[in-house]
């Protein structure tokens, strides 16, 4: 689900957590983490990325791209026009944030989604006897696809900056219902259950860091408790200074941190030192690079010879404890990145506060991708005050005073920020100088609309070359579909690469596209993921532990189940509902069961965490849709949760992921065109570059100045040439 999509590689709330509050503190004196993955996107096309940069200057270079006059190229955003220049196949975050990118810069486009709802790999499951107005049921619902953002990652503000800009939108139309407002996400707690290898009872995360009653590691990993694990890896060590830890726990920081502050110190230089590793995968890298001696002070003799390598149980309970089975096989590169975005997510303006800040959407994610829908269906949307004015509030740029700070305005209560650790608490910070009128409603997002092909005609538009779009518009009452023939000068798709399989027997979706396109899109690697929620008759869960009307973060086992993920919101209900969540070869062996099959088995996992919760009688009872749902590679997602590069696949694959195929008239988006994977803001970033590289083709100058004052800078990695190009 894209997040990416927030469906993203968290690792267990375990032992090996502490890596990353270790990380933390290391970096305390650092300045704040920047848009370290922007940085990422512009160093691979800059190093890697010869044939996309030559391609996208041929294509901008053309003399009938120069000489094709329309919307785009005209200075006032304000005029829009009837004809739609872009069409827009896929109504998730990079096909709407697309659209609602063109409808600031006064571009006229339709999107065309083959579902009944917008959202794409973000969905909030409502049980049916959900009431948000009501205490006892306002609880019952999970979020399918992507959950959670980090609070303060500068990489990540975008998205909060997509949604205050919708709320501006929202407010001055009337439509207040759907704006959208910020709740904190619990990510961990103190009390968060942890069982692994049939341990007697599950023990919380605080028992587990208490070394000094723990001689050695209670998990069970060792070979005398039963595991594999050699008993110099999960033994307690105690230095002269009195500081304690388990060897086995020292690996994770041992390794990313030199990477983390390579990467904080000098971005050229750390991604240089990262790449080196590309055709590494995790499992790869622990066991065939990284050798006994680079422990360094954490090494032990009776561990072996200091040129051996990690033996393969230790990484065993590496994986194990910190993603699940499986999740190893994905490039090294992701797993440092995926470090760097949890470092990001601590508060920047405390910097000495080593702890994880993350938001959910109240009432479920599902407002934010509908909030979209109501604003792309308006015929004005987006106006610069808007994008300025979130800007602002956020602290991506400065405001009138010259400061930047943290002040959204919609926050709810749990999600305010603490007072920096200098100076006062900010005001809210505005701007805006015009508040534009209310506008009529304009229809551009076609839902029950399949796209079902889409071919290039060099000879459409004076020479300029063009799109034919086939789409299928479903009847929803007769469930029947009549086919559309639609035209365009530049069509931008966000489907899922395994959506490109469109299983019609009569069109291909992607027509004599380049070999080198072809393998990206089918190389590209998709990471499955599985979700199931379960409604409980009592919050069992909340009265056995020490906090409650707080969340619990999550709990975690090495059964299939892997996580429960506590509910953020709902403690004052009766009822409530736990979500499992797993990926990689969990996710695939519960997909592979009944829907009923699946549930049965996560009842076993969440029994196994609560052997005192009696959770069979508590257990709602299976009831599809009502107190039971369950995901696994659903069919709009394309046969994978969210993107996650295999070894090399950043070098090889993301530069041709992202090249415009037709001479710059098929463009590419969603969260595999960035490089935030399995986040929301992945899908953005795609979305943003699709839109300024149809912008600079038309030598839209004017307007990519416009999208840069309204949304920021957002990671497109071919900037520097695109503007060059531009003028001349």
């Amino acid at each position: 689900m894209s997040s990416f999509i927030n469906f993203k590689t968290d690792p267990a709330p375990s032992a090996t957590n502490r890596v990353h509050k270790l990380l933390a503190a290391k970096n305390s004196n650092k300045a704040p983490q920047g848009n370290m993955r922007k940085a990422f996107s512009e160093f691979i096309i800059r190093n890697y990325g010869d044939e996309y940069q030559e391609i996208i200057k041929k294509q901008r270079r053309r003399k009938t791209a120069k000489e094709f006059k329309n919307t785009l190229v005209a200075s006032n955003a304000n005029s829009l026009t009837d004809s739609p220049l872009v069409g827009i196949a896929g109504g998730g975050f990079a096909g709407m944030y697309a659209g609602l990118i063109l409808q600031s810069l006064g571009i006229e486009f339709e999107i065309f989604e083959g579902s009944d709802r917008v959202g794409g790999r973000i969905k909030t499951w409502y049980s049916s006897d959900y009431n948000q107005n009501s205490k006892d049921k306002s609880g019952l619902y999970g979020e399918v696809g992507g959950m959670r953002l980090p609070q303060f990652s500068a990489d990540m503000l975008p998205v909060q900056q997509l949604a205050l800009s919708l709320n501006a939108v929202l407010q001055r139309n009337g439509q207040d219902d759907k704006m959208v407002y910020w709740r904190k996400f619990y990510y961990d707690s103190p009390v968060q259950r942890l069982r692994f290898n049939d341990m007697k009872q599950p023990i919380t995360k605080t028992e587990l860091g208490n070394i000094k009653a723990n001689p050695v590691n209670p998990l069970r990993f060792g070979e005398k408790q039963n595991g594999d694990v050699p008993m110099v890896w999960v033994t307690r060590v105690t230095e002269a200074n009195g500081t304690q830890y388990y060897p086995i726990d020292m690996i994770l920081d041992v390794i990313l941190t030199p990477f983390i502050n390579s990467i904080n110190d000098n971005f050229e230089k750390g991604f240089t030192k990262l790449m080196q590793f590309d055709q590494y995968s995790m499992w790869s890298y622990l066991t065939n690079y990284f050798t006994l001696g680079d422990l360094g002070e954490y090494y032990n003799a009776d561990m072996g010879k200091k040129t051996d390598f990690l033996p393969f149980s230790v990484a065993s309970y590496l994986e194990t404890t910190n993603v699940g089975s499986g999740m190893y096989s994905v490039s090294f590169v992701e797993m440092v990145l995926a470090a760097y975005d949890w470092g990001g997510s601590k508060d920047p303006y405390r910097p000495n506060d080593p702890n994880v800040y993350m938001l959910t959407v109240d009432h479920g994610m599902q407002h934010l991708p509908d909030a979209c829908e109501a604003v792309l269906n308006l015929e004005k949307g987006v106006q610069e005050n808007d994008g300025i004015t979130a800007q602002v509030q956020l602290g991506i740029i400065a405001g009138a005073d010259g400061k930047k700070s943290y002040s959204p305005p919609n926050l709810t209560k749990d999600a305010q920020p603490l007072p920096p650790e200098s100076g006062d608490a900010p005001e809210p910070a505005s701007y805006s100088k015009v508040t534009p009128e209310p506008s009529k409603k304009k229809q551009r997002v076609f839902l029950n609309h399949k796209v079902l092909e889409l071919k290039y005609d060099q000879e459409m538009y004076n020479g300029h070359g063009g799109m034919k779009v086939k789409v299928a518009e479903t009847t929803v009452a007769k469930g029947k579909s009549k086919i559309k023939d639609k035209e365009y000068p530049y069509v931008i798709t966000t489907l899922p690469n395994g959506m490109y399989l469109n299983g019609n027997k009569d069109f291909n979706i992607l027509n004599d596209i380049s070999f080198r396109k072809a393998q990206a899109l089918r190389e590209c690697n998709y990471m499955p993921s599985f979700k199931a929620f379960l409604t409980f008759k009592t919050q069992f869960w909340a009265t056995l532990g020490e906090r409650q009307d707080k969340g619990l973060g999550a709990a975690a086992t090495d059964r299939p189940n892997r996580q429960i993920i506590y509910p953020s919101y709902g403690y004052d209900a009766k009822k409530g509902v736990l979500q499992v969540y797993c990926w990689a070869e969990d996710a695939r062996r519960l997909g592979a069961l009944s829907d009923e099959e699946r549930v049965n088995e996560c009842l076993k996992g969440i029994a196994y965490l609560y052997p005192d919760g009696d959770v069979l009688n508590n257990f709602a009872g299976y009831n599809d849709g009502v107190t039971t749902k369950t995901w696994f590679w659903d069919q709009n997602a394309g046969g994978g949760a969210f993107a996650l590069f295999s070894p090399g696949q950043f070098k090889n694959i993301y530069p041709r992921l992202l090249t415009p195929e037709f001479d710059g008239c098929l463009n590419f988006a969603g969260e595999c065109c960035s490089v935030h994977h399995g986040w929301i803001v992945g899908a953005l970033d795609s979305a943003y570059n699709a839109v300024h590289n149809i912008l600079a083709h038309s030598g839209a100058t004017d307007k990519i100045k416009q999208l840069e004052k309204i949304w920021g800078s957002l990671s497109y990695p071919d900037t520097e040439p695109v503007l060059k190009d531009a003028k001349k």
